[in-house]
């Protein structure tokens, strides 16, 4: 790019004051007039003999690609009756809504260990209904010891929580 802003063409002083007559004097001059005969000129014969050429540059059949292929056309037409068997053959009525007692308790159960509701226990049991609850099933199995320490020694920050009074 040009720092430079000046204009880099430049024209000699006076030209265009005396282009006009210098124009004039160089077209009245009989050596630089317009030439009186055609400067394009056609081959002699070329007429006569342009059918024969012609047909020997044509003996060649040229490759003739359809405008509509019909490949294309019949991929197209075979994949939109899939979709419409497809869509045909679909049961779009499923009489059969899924509740909540369709599901599996191991579904449910996973479904709370994998997400967290940053729940306590005790709030937990606040929703839960006592009515619902079973204690004879918790009673029915035995809970080890090992559990039991387990439990208390991972799951315990606070031994507080327990409210125990000292037997002194």
């Amino acid at each position: 790019m040009n720092k430079n802003k000046k204009n880099p063409f430049k024209t000699p002083s006076g030209y265009f004051a005396s282009f006009e007559d210098r124009l004039m004097g160089k077209l009245s001059k009989p050596e630089n007039s317009i030439p009186k005969d055609s400067a394009f000129k056609v081959p002699d014969n070329y007429f006569e003999s342009f059918n024969k050429s012609l047909k020997g540059k044509l003996e060649n059949e040229p490759k003739v690609i359809p405008l509509f292929p019909i490949k294309k056309i019949i991929a197209v037409a075979a994949s939109i009756a899939a979709i419409v068997l497809i869509a045909l053959n679909y049961n779009w009525s499923s009489s059969s809504e899924l509740s909540f007692s369709d599901l599996a308790n191991t579904d449910i159960e996973a479904y709370f260990e994998n997400n967290d509701f940053e729940l306590s226990p005790y709030e937990i049991a606040e929703v839960l209904p006592v009515t619902e609850t079973e204690f004879s099933d918790m009673m029915s199995s035995p809970i080890e010891h090992e559990n039991i320490l387990d439990y208390l020694s991972n799951d315990t920050n606070d031994f507080e929580e327990f409210n125990l009074q000292e037997n002194e």
